[in-house]
């Protein structure tokens, strides 16, 4: 339930069984076929980083909010396990996995403009995914 309310307010749209429905897809639907190695991919093409830099040590602001966005698709999306996705990032701790997932879940809500992102990230694995 919590799910679908969050989905509404991020979407701005009523609550309808068919929003709930396309709330709830990615929780109920098979897991995707990308790999994070792709999502990782589109997110340092989305930010104009590379995939070296999201997996290094810097942690200025232009790299370290695109790496806890990466972080969070690809738990999203594909399911991976704390670890597996950090050790993609360069070898860091489940912990800081987690907090970056949970960061930004959170901000997602409250920054237009990263949610703006988000939005187009997705949409351009989407565009990935449909193009198999």
């Amino acid at each position: 339930m919590n799910c679908v309310l969050a989905h509404a307010r991020l979407v701005h749209a009523p609550f309808t069984v068919d929003m709930a429905q396309a709330a709830l897809t990615g929780l109920l639907g098979a897991p995707s076929d990308l790999s994070p190695e792709q999502i990782l991919a589109a997110v340092a093409r989305h930010y104009k980083v590379s995939a070296e830099q999201l997996a290094g040590p810097s942690r200025a602001r232009a790299v370290s909010v695109p790496r806890q966005l990466a972080m969070y698709l690809i738990r999203r999306e594909t399911g991976a396990s704390l670890p597996a996705i950090g050790e993609l990032l360069g070898g860091r701790d489940h912990t800081t996995i987690l907090h970056g997932c949970n960061k930004i879940e959170t901000q997602i809500e409250a920054d237009e403009a990263l949610r703006r992102d988000w939005l187009a990230i997705k949409g351009k694995l989407s565009e990935v995914k449909a193009s198999r």
